[in-house]
């Protein structure tokens, strides 16, 4: 009869490579990582979806019980590896039970694996143009040189994709205009369709948009376009069935900076709408892990050697004070910006969570109406994982949100 224990070579083997990925795990959920793009992709991938740790996790240990006595070294090493995973995996759960139960939502184990918050281009079925912006001359250098010496730029066609809830309301819908993320320089409309289809459900109409990249435009640029959105969806809102009066900005990663921005500047003459508008104003803004200070950002991440930050600032923070200023929504606050929601997560490897502690402390000192909520062990961009612990608590907060700002444009009734 041929035994099923290995040979101790191999037994050895298995046990150190279980230690190993065990190990690997746990380093990825929990250590500081070099800007590596490859490995931040992996390391948040695997903390969104923490619940993976645990079949290695439990393989790591078993194989440790049962070699235990032949193989003692390799079987602590396996041992203690697997036990940190495990820890690993089952904490995010253990700390985010308790948010939970704050924003009244259970979380529930059986969405876990909902699926993926995210697509690859944009929905093209659904697009309008709601811009062209830019153009201009430019300096005459390369082909189409005009005459004096100048060429004249071509303006860029700026596009949306609207999400409309099925059936024709009895009176106008809500809307969101979405911004997408991105760095600032990648990215594009409809990049999170689950928030769309959210939202859809709810009732609320959403207009995902895309706004002109870095570094072709600068940061003071792209708010400009959230602008001049927030103003076209304004004007078009009869046509679309849409109420002004329940409009809101929102956004993610970068594109929550830009929203927040948008927001804060309302009427500022120093942040132009890139089209005409006549009101950018909205009722709402809600930031999910966006940055709010960009030179405490710039300088305490790996951000200060990225190459295109002075194009999108339009300067350093010494030679562009205002530009930081202007672009950093924790600079920005006032009593009377719109009622905000931010969602961070606690383990944010990209965005530290202090940005959205310290907008939160300030809105609170200029008894802004504001909601900070912060996801217990979850990285920059959590929502990926759709049925995650940080994106069933991020929903329960929002429809929380969405709830209070109804109460508040129409005290003692529902909309009318």
């Amino acid at each position: 009869m041929t035994s099923l224990v290995p040979p101790p070579a191999v037994a050895r083997v298995l046990l150190l490579a279980a230690a190993l990925l065990n190990a690997a795990l746990a380093v990825l959920v929990a250590a500081p990582l070099p800007r590596v793009p490859l490995l931040v992709l992996v390391a948040a991938v695997i903390t969104s979806w923490g619940l993976v740790l645990l079949p290695p996790g439990l393989l790591g240990l078993a194989a440790a019980a049962l070699a235990g006595r032949r193989h003692p070294w390799c079987a602590g090493l396996a041992a203690l590896s697997s036990f940190a995973a495990l820890v690993y995996g089952v904490m995010p759960y253990a700390a985010a039970y308790s948010a939970a139960e704050r924003q009244g939502q259970h979380l529930a184990a059986a969405r876990y694996f909902d699926g993926v918050n995210y697509a690859k281009v944009p929905d093209r079925a659904r697009s309008l143009t709601y811009a062209r912006v830019g153009g201009g001359k430019g300096s005459g250098k390369g082909g189409g040189r005009r005459a004096g010496g100048a060429q004249r730029v071509k303006r860029e066609r700026l596009r949306l994709d609207l999400w409309e809830p099925s059936g024709r309301p009895a009176v106008r819908r809500p809307a969101v205009v979405w911004v997408h993320g991105g760095g600032w320089n990648k990215g594009h409309r409809s990049q999170s369709p689950e928030w769309n289809r959210w939202f859809n459900a709810r009732g609320w109409s959403v207009f995902d948009i895309d706004y002109r990249l870095a570094p072709r435009a600068t940061q003071l640029d792209q708010i400009g376009d959230v602008k001049c959105a927030v103003g076209w969806v304004r004007r078009h809102a009869r046509a679309y069935g849409v109420d002004p009066d329940r409009l809101l900005l929102a956004g993610s990663s970068a594109g929550g900076n830009l929203a927040l921005a948008a927001a804060y500047t309302d009427g500022d003459d120093r942040v132009p709408a890139s089209c005409a508008v006549r009101d950018s104003s909205v009722s709402g803004v809600i930031s999910l892990y966006g940055p709010t200070d960009m030179r405490r950002l710039i300088a305490g991440t790996a951000l200060r050697r990225d190459p295109i930050i002075p194009r999108l600032m339009g300067g350093s923070a010494a030679t562009a004070p205002a530009r930081y200023r202007l672009g950093s929504p924790a600079r920005l606050v006032r009593g009377d910006v719109p009622p905000t929601l931010l969602l961070h997560g606690s383990a944010d490897r990209a965005v530290p969570v202090a940005q959205a502690r310290e907008l939160a402390r300030r809105l609170k000192v200029a008894g802004a109406p504001a909601t900070y909520v912060e996801l217990p062990w979850a990285d920059h961009c959590f929502d990926v994982n759709w049925g995650g612990w940080g994106s069933q608590i991020a929903r329960a907060a929002t429809e929380r949100f969405l709830g209070a700002l109804d109460r508040s444009l129409y005290p003692g009734k529902g909309p009318a």
